[in-house]
């Protein structure tokens, strides 16, 4: 089927201001797009973005072009020519100092690598995506990048039969992810799914079972998840050596159109047949897959093939073939050690990679603790400076207080000593000679003005004492 592009949209990504986010946006819009195509039409789809992005003068469309083309040759199995491409796209972005584009761009190549067979390739771009995220982290406002990195190097450990590492690092996807719903609802699958097959190459039938139910939960939205349940349950009938069953699952699938075949589907069915005695069907499936898509046959799955050539040779007689067999998957054997070492050497650079990074992220997070002990130290002392002067200034006025307070006693002392008990005593004797006068009229008379004059200076003393104290 083919899409018409919706260049409005496209154009609306192209105008967004935000370039962290038109980068995400038009990567996953462009991407879809070249998927959904038929391979007939990815051309044409491919010249209307491209004129798009010239219309527009888009910043890095070489490289978009590159990638796209990338993408449109991996969807038709032509994986050397994807590789070039994708390589050639992550060269340009990471010339430009484009982080994001180059970490989405390294990915890609790791992943197409992957399936190449090109392991050491892989696990060098994976380790050098995980420093272009370490470089934006600040833009990311969850783990999801990381998480969707460390399950693409999973995946890698997983082709290469390193199941505890590759569990290991789908265990730290999950933990990335495990408290962000979004991020869940997108990887959880593939977390579930990549987790059985490892399960399935360790032959934990068990563990397989417990992850096929995980898958089977209905909400799970993974577009891919109805694959993922037919695949993982027709693992389960495998291991059960249920072989039957098995052969019939997989023919089925292969006519179902909901289904998404691996490239592995045909090893599958090829060893279902190999264990069920049906030698011929089997040897049929792996002559093909010797002869066919050649190129994209890495050593690990060209051991397995001639070995099993080797058995079916060997149970029908033919020991010359089996024994040409068992050399060839000898070969593919050492070469797979070989390659294998290097991926053991580079691997163990990723896991110095990552220590380092933990140790800067730890003085990182260590240094900005120190600053805000600092901060709250410069706090602390400021508070108590303040407290401090305060005290002092509440302390002073208090001072100030009981002197102004002593001052104001001793001037009411001087007042009441010096003028009102003046006039009183000066008023109690001019009575006191009235009263023992013989003639009190008389001497009343004479003594009055004195009186008088007296009782108005006390008044006025009380007055002046009354106006001090309400001062």
């Amino acid at each position: 089927m083919q899409l018409k592009i919706n260049q409005d949209t496209l154009a609306d990504i192209l105008e967004q201001k935000d370039y962290f986010i038109r980068q995400k946006r038009l990567l996953v819009f462009v991407k879809n797009y070249i998927q959904a195509s038929h391979p007939d039409k990815m051309s044409a789809v491919q010249d209307t973005f491209n004129n798009v992005f010239s219309r527009y003068n888009a910043r890095n469309k070489e490289a978009y072009s590159a990638f796209m083309r990338s993408i449109a040759l991996y969807k038709q199995k032509y994986l050397k020519e994807a590789e070039r491409y994708m390589t050639a796209a992550a060269q340009m972005v990471q010339r430009d100092k484009e982080h994001y584009l180059a970490y989405q761009f390294l990915t890609h190549l790791g992943f197409i690598q992957t399936d190449r067979g090109n392991f050491i390739g892989a696990i060098y771009n994976y380790r050098m995506a995980t420093k272009e995220v370490i470089q934006i982290k600040d833009k990311f406002k969850d783990n999801r990048a990381q998480a969707a990195l460390n399950i693409n190097i999973s995946d890698l450990y997983y082709k290469t039969g390193f199941y505890a590492q590759s569990l290991n690092y789908l265990d730290n996807a999950w933990s990335l992810i495990s408290k962000d719903e979004a991020s869940k609802s997108l990887l959880s699958s593939v977390i579930f799914y990549n987790k059985s097959e490892n399960f399935f190459r360790q032959k934990n039938i068990d563990s397989l079972r417990a992850y096929h139910k995980k898958l089977n939960d209905p909400r799970n939205k993974n577009y891919k998840i109805y694959t993922y349940r037919e695949r993982t349950a027709y693992y389960l009938n495998l291991l059960k050596q249920e072989y039957d069953v098995a052969i019939k699952q997989i023919l089925d699938l292969k006519k179902n159109k909901s289904y998404v075949p691996s490239e592995l589907e045909d090893q599958h069915l090829a060893d279902a047949y190999y264990a069920s005695g049906q030698l011929d069907s089997s040897k049929k499936i792996l002559d093909r897959l010797i002869t066919a898509d050649n190129e994209n046959n890495h050593p690990e799955i060209k051991y397995h093939l001639y070995e099993i050539l080797a058995w079916i040779s060997g149970k029908k007689g033919d020991y010359k073939a089996s024994a040409e067999n068992f050399k060839l998957a000898l070969q593919q054997s050492q070469e797979n050690t070989t390659r294998l070492t290097q991926v053991g050497n580079i691997s163990s650079q990723i896991k110095i990679d990552e220590t380092e990074n933990s140790y800067i992220q730890q003085t990182q997070e260590y240094e900005r603790e120190r600053l805000w002990l600092i901060f709250i130290v410069i706090i602390a002392a400021l508070s108590l400076i303040a407290v401090a002067l305060i005290y002092r200034n509440v302390k002073q006025k208090r001072h100030y207080e009981n002197l102004l307070y002593a001052t104001k006693k001793a001037e009411l002392s001087f007042i009441n000593s010096h003028e009102v008990r003046k006039h009183l005593t000066n008023i109690l004797g001019i009575m006191d000679i009235i009263q023992h006068s013989d003639n009190n009229k008389e001497e009343y008379k004479q003594c009055e003005e004195y009186l008088l004059s007296s009782a108005k200076r006390l008044d006025e003393a009380i007055k002046n004492i009354s106006d001090k104290i309400n001062e």
